[in-house]
């Protein structure tokens, strides 16, 4: 289920969220008129939920957070409660398919390799109780030599995960498309 959607730079909330519990808690504590900070805090879940945030690279939750709260102006104060929790593990329960889950993780890794390889200065001065290197250059060399697989696999993965959401948004609607022939021949 697709809570929320990006088009032309604006997100479009679906009306049946206020509905659920924690968004509607969110948009009943805002007392004012036009209900920015209801707007900013939905905004704040997407951006950190949402498969195509470009905040998920970060994968920090507590830096995640303070990027984006920064980035769409919400208050210095402004922290995430439980409230805002709530939403964000119900957004991630109704959205997430398996394909996403393993998306994330395999964003998840892809960082921790990337780490791994900021890292090699320290790596390579590592030295066991003989005083021998404990990584060899040729490991890290071998890392290095398959990021560009890595990096073609996770753009195929998110192509064909956002395939995969489109397929589902196509039948939730109820839309069909017709193969030649299958609607008659007028």
């Amino acid at each position: 289920m697709k809570l929320f959607k990006m088009v032309n730079y604006q997100l479009e909330v679906e009306e049946e969220v206020w509905g659920l519990s924690p968004f509607s808690k969110i948009l009943k504590r805002d007392k004012s008129k036009n209900k920015d900070m209801a707007f900013k805090e939905v905004l704040f879940i997407y951006y950190y939920s949402d498969i195509k945030s470009d905040y998920l690279s970060i994968t920090t939750p507590k830096e995640k957070a303070e990027s984006i709260k920064k980035d769409i102006s919400l208050p210095e104060k402004w922290e995430m409660d439980n409230v805002i929790e709530e939403a964000i593990e119900l957004y991630n329960r109704l959205s997430c398919t398996v394909s996403e889950t393993l998306y994330k993780s395999a964003i998840k890794s892809a960082n921790d390799i990337s780490d791994y390889l900021n890292n090699t200065n320290a790596l390579l001065k590592e030295r066991d109780d003989r005083g021998k290197p404990v990584y060899q250059l040729n490991a890290i060399t071998a890392g290095l030599k398959s990021i560009p697989g890595i990096m073609r696999d996770l753009k195929a993965s998110y192509t064909e995960l956002l395939k995969e959401q489109e397929d589902l948004t196509n039948k939730k609607k109820g839309s069909r498309t017709f193969g030649m022939f299958e609607d008659g021949l007028n």
